[in-house]
């Protein structure tokens, strides 16, 4: 969604408008088209500087697009194909609740897992992002 990246746009006069903001829904949609292309500078930068990021396999609460870039890089280095696939959206005013899978079809590790996440968006950006899901009792990662 190259939109989504689109600072401003110039009219046929010459001047600079800004682009129309993204609604809370199109900035959740479009960070997934990123995790699916596994652009982790993307992934990040659709999270505000300060965004908080909570999981049930963080040992405590994320925060700011370096944890993001962290969290994604340690989950493509550990599953090389993974995808998402969002089931469904609702939308409140400027918070997202997502139900999705994450897939993998690598071969004598392939998995589908069930996913709950919960965002809150604000002047386009994330800025909380609270993951919900069974972690099987692993040890939490710091």
């Amino acid at each position: 969604m190259k939109a989504v990246f689109a600072i401003a746009a110039l009219s046929l006069a010459g001047s600079v408008q800004a682009a129309p903001a993204l609604s809370p829904q199109a900035v959740v949609a479009a960070k997934f088209e990123a995790v699916n292309r596994h652009a982790v500078d993307e992934i990040a930068a659709f999270y505000a500087p300060d965004a908080e990021i909570t999981a049930p396999d963080f040992c405590a609460p994320r925060h700011g697009r370096a944890d993001v870039e962290r969290t994604y890089r340690a989950l493509f280095a550990a599953v090389p194909d993974a995808s998402v696939e969002v089931l469904e959206y609702v939308a409140d005013g400027d918070r997202v609740a997502v139900r999705m899978k994450v897939v993998s079809r690598l071969p004598d590790r392939a998995f589908s897992a069930s996913l709950t996440d919960f965002f809150t968006v604000r002047d386009g950006l994330i800025v909380r992002d609270d993951g919900m899901f069974d972690n099987r009792g692993r040890p939490c990662t710091p």
